[in-house]
């Protein structure tokens, strides 16, 4: 028979889930480039580079041409000279953008390949994600409250049994890291979920915030078929991120999906223009990188949903020899 003690009695406060490592080797540079398994980039991509490149030197032979002109009169001194090669060197890349852009918007209005599909009922998820949210010296108010942003929306959409959440902090203030750990509690007291929301600190912050990741790699990955990676002002929809992880599920071939980042909630005049700019061609940009780069894209780092076993397999990143700033850990 219980007694009235019972309902006093609460479980063992536990910070941390029980490990479940994950063999995360480091990759030697000089290694041999594997060669993939599937095709992952659309045909014919060497053509488009070629395009987006060819294209990039051509306006920029133009431009150099004009300001030759404009320069040259009366003869080119040593300091038009010097003028003229800086105006190629920045030119170049503005000219890459450019093409790029264009090629952008073209693939935009021809359909733009595969896209996450938002439409329709939510996935339902056979496996399990992590949403992982590194800190360093952060504003761990604005962090908790990101996460429990996103923790209701998962609990409305009633997929919260497939996601743990965990902030691992890097932090070496102590004030802010007594901060982190009462932000930590009260989201924990705010959801309701001590099963779900963790958090680790790590004493030493080795290999900042790509050995931060690695840590929880190697100690808990192998319980996580894919793991989302947010940055500390990150917000995402409860819908997009069950369709991140449903995107791996169905794709095995597929090893990371990244989304387009956008600036919300603006207050100064320079950041309410770079929202309205993202708002506007920041689309347009991510495609026409998308077009050309294929699956050898760039990772940004954060917003982006990676699965866990491919990313322990090749990821894991070597410690380079001399001194800093070209020795040392990457990153």
């Amino acid at each position: 028979m219980d007694s009235p003690l019972d309902s006093l009695i609460r479980p063992p406060f536990r910070a941390l889930p029980d490990e479940t490592p994950l063999l995360m080797p480091v990759q030697p540079l000089h290694a041999a480039a594997v060669a993939a398994h599937h095709p992952s980039s659309p045909a014919r991509m060497a053509w488009r580079r070629a395009l987006v490149l060819g294209g990039a030197i051509l306006v920029t032979a133009v431009a150099a041409f004009e300001m030759h002109v404009a320069l040259n009169v009366g003869g080119l001194t040593v300091l038009e000279g010097t003028i003229l090669v800086l105006f190629v060197v920045l030119f170049a890349w503005i000219a890459l953008a450019l093409v790029s852009a264009v090629c952008g918007f073209v693939s935009m209005v021809g359909g733009g390949g595969r896209r996450l599909d938002l439409a329709g009922e939510t996935p339902a998820l056979a496996t399990r994600t992590a949403l992982l949210m590194p800190c360093y010296n952060e504003q761990p108010a604005r962090v908790a409250a990101a996460l429990q942003v996103i923790h209701q929306d998962l609990a409305r959409l009633g997929a919260l049994p497939a996601f743990d959440l965990f902030i691992l902090s890097d932090t070496t203030d102590p004030d802010v890291w007594i901060a982190e750990e009462a932000a930590f509690l009260a989201l924990r007291d705010a959801t309701g979920d001590d099963g779900r929301i963790f958090y680790r600190r790590r004493a030493e912050n080795t290999e900042r915030k790509a050995g931060n990741i690695a840590d929880w790699v190697r100690r808990w990955g192998g319980g996580y078929g894919q793991f989302l990676i947010l940055d500390a002002d990150s917000v995402m929809m409860g819908d997009a991120i069950i369709r991140l992880s449903a995107m791996l599920e169905r794709h095995p071939d597929v090893g990371l999906v990244q989304t387009l980042p956008v600036i919300v909630g603006g207050e100064t005049l320079f950041a309410r223009m770079q929202q309205f700019a993202g708002r506007v061609y920041g689309p347009m940009i991510a495609h026409g990188i998308a077009w050309w780069h294929g699956a050898e894209g760039n990772y940004w780092g954060h917003n982006a949903m990676i699965r866990t076993a491919a990313f322990a397999a090749a990821a894991g990143l070597p410690t380079l020899r001399g001194r800093k700033p070209f020795g040392g850990h990457i990153m």
